[in-house]
């Protein structure tokens, strides 16, 4: 039964109308419930459970009778209620809600899908700064290689910038020019090198000379820090510091007036200053005794021309023939290259004391003299030059240098080289109309002028005149010429890419010119490992059994990594590269040289001994060791005049690379017996170039003396006796060499002031000069006297003990020959079609000839059959078959090349 409702707080209402109030106060708040429903949580709406009785009795509800009862939550669902950070990629390509669930979200997961997020704006940050950081690592490491090779004022502000942005400790760490084996002598702030800190290389950039001020200051001229020239001058000034008890100075110190008297032409001890003229009038045409002049050719073939063949051996030896037999008259240019020949042999001939050489001792000017008359007098300098021209500048270089005018064949050998560009033989051909032979024999020259040309570099210290780039010649086949038309030979001639595969790809100077100014991880090369894949591309020349050619192509190897020695270290640039970068240049070119040894063939081991060598066999061995010990030489001489090179605790890379300069000198003096005997050193070393090399390996072992033996303190009694060794050798040289004699000298007086200083006992040397060595300086200065006091008309024929041939008159001669048309026989028209191309099918050079043993017997040169006779003539060959005329210049052109072939007319290749 209900309560009885109050009537005091409420109206009196009817029953029927309280139902309907009761019902519409449901109603509205249910739909009010609702209302908030849709735009709440679930979480919201679970604390909405009506209206609070407050609010009832202020809307008029009656609270007593019943409470209200919380209506439940709404029935609907929401899978994916809450809000994700970023969804994956593959939602996104499907374009779901992502669950952002991880490693896999619940709709991959479900559907097997990959699942990948994409990074955040910090990761892409993170990332975009790892960047930008490995860029400016980079670009910074590109700023210091280039700080070397650029301007001073480019040097600055790349140094400025690099100061700027690196931090201290970061610099340290990182910049390539902290080495470990840098000494106190260097500039804490790594700057690039300054004299202090570079050796031997102090003031390369400047002259510190007036090379005008006096005819032998300019005939000496510029000596450069890679020439032993230099290095003499630098060993005198230790010694006088020695004598006087005082300690050595060190690199990079003003001179004082004390060393004033060392002028680079007091210390020099070629023989630029005499001269090398004839007075009076020369008889051009004069050619000695046929016995005489085969001795000198056969000694020039076999003690020059496999160093430097610049003419074609079998062709020039038919000519040579041909000229002697048919008391031939050929062009100017021609006997002016036989005369040169005739002046290199009889130069050799007096040096070696050879039985057969001619009764005066200048015999070799009169040859040169000739060859001067025939070809560089006049308007002959300014014709445009030919290859036979470019032959005989180079031996005119050549001889000049073997009669040690370094300075006047210094610049004859440019005008060869020069010559030589003009006509384009420094460059790979691929002419179609000259044959393969005549390209490799062009090829040799070239060559021959390169290697005599960098030979001149480094005993004179100057830059070469043959640029980087400039050289796009093949290196020379493993052949002998006359070995030219074999199938092994004509199979690599004729196919350039078998070549470059057998032989440019597999020397070891292979891509030298391409190395960096900065080799990373120079220092750390240890040559032969770094390189040892390069050594099985050697196999096929390794396997080519010994012969003049292979000696040629590895004697131009090594020339090759030599001349980028000079190149790279001893550049004028050194003062401003840091010395780190020039340790590392100088760890690679060791690596180089090392790889050449390592692939050196087995006939060829200078270091194996082998009782069974021929004469040829220990010439060609002892060439390579001179040339490999004189570029280990050069190459370590910047790191020998640093001394303090010990005073760290471990060895540096300076220090070993002074021991190697050092090891070096004393292995080239154990080639050389201990009791010196000049003239069988002159039969089988490179007599042209062998008092450089001993000067080389004496002046470096002074130095080390003078530096009290700071590198190696052990070997202190060895490099003594093995300096000693080396004055001997010179003052036995003396006796036929003037240049020897002045050599002597220098090295006589240093020792003997080092030896005074370093107490060592020197009683055993030479304390004067013998006789000979007297007269044989006097003899040069007695023929300038005499040349002042000859008038004009004294003549300057060959000395009466010397017996001489004349060439025939050519007044009333009656053989059928007409010397002024290029020596044709006068015949009728009819003669220049079928008979000139069966003459020039005989003297194919590819052909080979059968002699006869009387033949033989009557040509006492020891001559292969190939080079002395005609394959195939059937008749007397006439004389424009070797010496072919050119109406127009009136010269012989195209002696010293094979033909292009039977059909072509054309002579001049």
């Amino acid at each position: 039964m209900e309560p009885a409702p109050d009537e005091t707080s409420q109206p009196s209402q009817q029953p029927g109308s309280r139902l309907i109030l009761t019902g519409l106060a449901d109603y509205n708040a249910r739909s009010s419930s609702q209302s908030r429903d849709a735009h709440s949580t679930p979480e919201q709406s679970d604390n909405v459970a009506g209206p609070t009785p407050v609010q009832q009795q202020h809307q008029g509800y009656n609270t007593n009778p019943k409470v209200a009862i919380p209506r439940h939550r709404a029935s609907t669902s929401y899978r994916y209620s809450r809000r994700v950070a970023k969804a994956c990629e593959s939602c996104r390509q499907r374009k779901t809600k992502c669950s952002g669930d991880t490693p896999v979200c619940r709709q991959c997961r479900e559907l097997r899908a990959k699942c990948q997020y994409p990074d955040g704006m910090r990761e892409k940050t993170k990332r975009h700064m790892e960047e930008l950081s490995s860029k400016a690592t980079d670009y910074e490491s590109l700023l210091r290689d280039l700080r070397s090779s650029v301007d001073d004022v480019l040097a600055g502000r790349i140094a400025t910038t690099l100061a700027k942005y690196s931090a201290d400790g970061e610099r340290k760490a990182t910049d390539p020019r902290s080495s470990s084996s840098r000494t106190p002598l260097d500039d804490a702030d790594l700057e690039p090198s300054s004299p202090s800190s570079i050796g031997s290389l102090e003031a390369i950039d400047r002259v510190e000379e007036d090379l005008n001020r006096g005819e032998n200051a300019r005939a000496t001229g510029y000596i450069g820090k890679n020439s032993e020239i230099s290095w003499m001058q630098r060993v005198q000034r230790e010694a006088v510091q020695r004598a006087r008890k005082e300690p050595g100075m060190y690199e990079g110190e003003p001179q004082e007036l004390q060393y004033e008297d060392f002028s680079i032409n007091n210390v020099s001890y070629h023989l630029d200053d005499l001269d090398i003229s004839i007075s009076g009038p020369v008889d051009m045409y004069r050619m000695p005794f046929r016995g005489h002049a085969e001795r000198l050719f056969e000694d020039y073939l076999i003690t020059v021309h496999p160093f430097f063949p610049i003419i074609n051996r079998p062709l020039f030896a038919s000519q040579f023939k041909y000229f002697f037999d048919n008391s031939a008259r050929p062009g100017d240019r021609w006997l002016a290259i036989l005369n040169m020949i005739f002046a290199i042999a009889a130069k050799h001939a007096h040096l070696a004391q050879m039985p057969w050489k001619g009764d005066d001792a200048q015999d070799h000017l009169l040859y040169f003299t000739r060859a001067r008359y025939l070809s560089m007098t006049g308007d002959d300098l300014f014709t445009h030059p030919d290859l036979q021209q470019v032959q005989l500048e180079g031996l005119m270089a050549f001889y000049l240098l073997s009669t040690d005018q370094i300075n006047r064949a210094w610049r004859i050998s440019s005008l060869a080289i020069r010559s030589a560009i003009a006509l384009g033989i420094n460059m790979k051909s691929s002419s179609q109309t000259t044959t393969d032979i005549s390209k490799e024999s062009r090829y040799r020259v070239w060559w021959s002028l390169y290697s005599f040309e960098h030979l001149l570099g480094v005993m004179t210290g100057r830059a070469t005149c043959i640029l980087d780039g400039v050289c796009t010649t093949p290196m020379p086949i493993p052949f002998e010429e006359e070995k030219f038309n074999e199938p092994e030979a004509q199979q690599i001639l004729s196919n350039l890419s078998l070549r470059d595969e057998r032989i440019q790809n597999a020397v070891a100077s292979y891509l030298i010119r391409l190395m960096p100014l900065n080799p990373l991880d120079g220092k750390e090369s240890d040559g032969v490992d770094k390189l040892e894949k390069k050594t099985e591309r050697s196999v096929w020349i390794r396997s080519i059994p010994f012969n003049m050619g292979l000696l040629f192509l590895l004697y131009i190897d090594l020339t090759v990594i030599t001349q980028e020695i000079v190149n790279k270290v001893y550049t004028s640039d050194a003062v401003k590269v840091p010395w780190a970068h020039i340790e590392n240049r100088i760890g690679d070119l060791k690596a180089r040289i090392d790889l050449w040894y390592k692939q050196l063939p087995g006939p060829f081991s200078f270091t194996q001994k082998d009782d069974s060598s021929s004469p040829e066999q220990v010439r060609a061995k002892l060439s390579l060791a001179f040339q490999y010990y004189s570029a280990r030489i050069t190459l370590g001489r910047p790191c020998l005049c640093r001394r303090d090179a010990s005073s760290n605790n471990s060895i540096s890379f300076s220090h070993k690379m002074a021991l190697v300069s050092l090891e070096a000198a004393m292995r080239m003096l154990d080639l050389i017996p201990d009791a010196p005997d000049p003239c069988r050193l002159y039969q089988l070393a490179p007599w042209w170039s062998i008092l450089h090399f001993l000067m080389q390996a004496t002046t470096v072992l002074l130095l080390e003396l003078s530096f009290a033996n700071v590198h190696a303190p052990e070997e202190e009694t060895n490099t003594f006796h093995a300096t000693k060794k080396a004055i001997c050798w010179l003052y036995a040289m003396s006796e036929h060499s003037t240049a020897s004699y002045r050599a002597w000298q220098l090295c006589d007086s240093c020792m003997r002031r080092i030896a005074v200083g370093m107490n060592y006992d020197v009683s055993d040397l030479p304390s004067s000069p013998n006789e000979a060595a007297i007269s044989q300086q006097k003899k040069p200065q007695e023929r300038q006297q005499q040349q002042q006091l000859n008038s004009v008309g004294v003549t300057g024929d060959m000395p009466q003990t010397t017996t001489v041939t004349h060439f025939p008159s050519t007044d009333g001669e009656a053989e059928s020959f007409e010397w002024n048309t290029g020596m044709e026989p006068l015949s009728t028209p009819q003669f220049d079609g079928a008979k000139r191309r069966e003459i020039l099918g005989d003297l194919e050079l590819e052909q080979t000839a059968s002699v006869s043993a009387a033949e033989l017997v009557t040509y006492p040169m020891s001559f292969s059959p190939f080079m002395m006779e005609f394959a195939g003539a059937s008749g007397p060959p006439t004389a424009d078959s070797h010496f072919p005329y050119d109406p127009i210049s009136g010269q012989f052109m195209g002696s010293f090349f094979p033909n292009p072939g039977d059909d072509q007319q054309n002579w001049d290749n």
